[in-house]
């Protein structure tokens, strides 16, 4: 059995650790004949050329990606393979996923189980596996299936560093509406192990020489005893690496501020959100101003490097609540901002298949699209505001935005 695990382009290279974790996951039941490829690293050509002897072919797509997923798959199908897609987009719309000819199967929600399960013969056109509880029982990610080298060199290069990733978690129990991602992970969280936490952190450190790590996960710090445990296993081995996460803000109690910190946790990435307590109620996430202004102030004073992520477009959003945001921006002083405008993919409160079932998702990203407008604001207004926020906080702007926009 010959299998190839395909990531569309992307500009979010941990993507692949998914596909790495499929990967270890097939292994630990014998399946070793893998291949993996990379939109962002390998052409299509090459791709195309080495799924031709794979009898499964699985793509891993969000939103962005489909597009692409789709012109691969349409150029490896033949009558001897199978073809496959799971991920964020596939997931929130199977059926849709499905209508294309050259589609054979779709994963929904977590992937392990499922795939393992295709691999092993299912042929539904849908196929919906039980959440693997025990977390402890996935392996690692097979970082060498998916050429990590490759994202450790780029980084090298961008930011002169060797930079890998981890996921803890699975599942946020946060609603935040411009979200996607429960549509793999659910709102219901599972947590892996402090100590099977530490063993990777310990584990990809060495192998790949890192000199940061970042948790991928949508949130860390849901379970403030598992990041404490973690915390002081990495202080009591005498494990220095640094390394950020992304955090809710109403989450950082003093002592898990002052654990972080102790195990050289540098960077903190902050959904903000927004500076109107009005849309910041109706985004769903469980922050207020107040704490927002607090977390800031204790982890500036601490040292931390602190992103903040702000959002625009909210459908109640206008001129006067981006004034707030940006007064709220000059108050708690990030020293990484980023400004995203919302977008209505497959999975969040926003998607009308009557409106978006056949937008090019290619073109639409967390940081532009063409398709949001408020009650109060144009989608011309929201990209004014966007690049008039850009340029004036253009010194502490993301890497992302900047490469984009400045």
């Amino acid at each position: 059995m010959n299998i190839a695990l395909v990531q569309p382009v992307s500009f979010h290279t941990w993507e692949a650790l998914s596909l790495g974790y499929l990967a270890a996951y097939l292994k630990k039941y014998g399946f070793n004949s893998i291949e993996f490829y990379s939109g962002f690293f390998d052409s299509d050509e090459e791709i195309i050329s080495g799924c031709k002897n794979a009898d499964i072919i699985g793509f891993s797509c969000t939103s962005p990606q489909i597009k692409h997923g789709f012109e691969l798959a349409k150029k490896i199908k033949n009558p001897r393979n199978y073809i496959v897609f799971g991920g964020c987009h596939p997931s929130a719309v199977p059926d849709d996923t499905l209508q294309q000819e050259f589609i054979d199967g779709v994963v929904v929600g977590e992937g392990e189980e499922a795939f393992l399960d295709i691999v092993r013969g299912n042929r539904d056109p849908i196929v919906r596996k039980p959440y693997i509880q025990n977390l402890d029982d996935i392996p690692f990610p097979d970082r060498q299936i998916i050429k990590q080298e490759r994202n450790l060199q780029l980084s090298m290069r961008n930011y002169g560093k060797r930079i890998g990733g981890i996921f803890c978690n699975r599942g946020c129990p946060f609603n935040c509406l411009f979200c996607a991602s429960h549509s793999v992970w659910s709102r219901n969280c599972r947590f892996r192990s402090p100590q099977n936490i530490f063993e990777e952190f310990e584990k990809i450190v060495k192998d790949l020489r890192l000199d940061f790590v970042t948790f991928a996960d949508d949130e860390f710090g849901i379970n403030k005893e598992q990041l404490i445990s973690f915390c002081e296993l990495k202080i009591r081995n005498g494990i220095k690496t640094p390394w950020g996460c992304n955090v809710v803000a109403s989450t950082l109690t003093d002592d898990l501020l002052s654990a972080m910190k102790k195990a050289n946790c540098t960077e903190l990435w902050i959904g903000v959100e927004s500076g109107s307590p009005r849309i910041l109620k109706d985004i769903g996430k469980p922050n207020t101003i107040e704490k927002i202004k607090v977390v800031f102030k204790k982890t500036k004073d601490m040292g931390f490097i602190r992103r903040a992520y702000m959002l625009l477009g909210m459908p109640d959003e206008s001129f006067e609540d981006i004034k707030m945001s940006e007064k709220l921006i000059d108050e708690i002083e990030p020293d990484i901002v980023g400004f995203t405008i919302l977008a209505p993919y497959p999975g969040t409160k926003f998607y009308d298949p009557q409106i978006h079932k056949d937008i090019d998702w290619s073109i639409v990203d967390e940081y532009q699209n063409m398709l949001t407008n408020t009650n109060f604001l144009s989608n011309e207004d929201l990209r004014k505001e966007q690049k008039r926020l850009v340029e004036k906080y253009k010194k502490i702007i993301t890497v992302r935005q900047r490469e984009t926009y400045v």
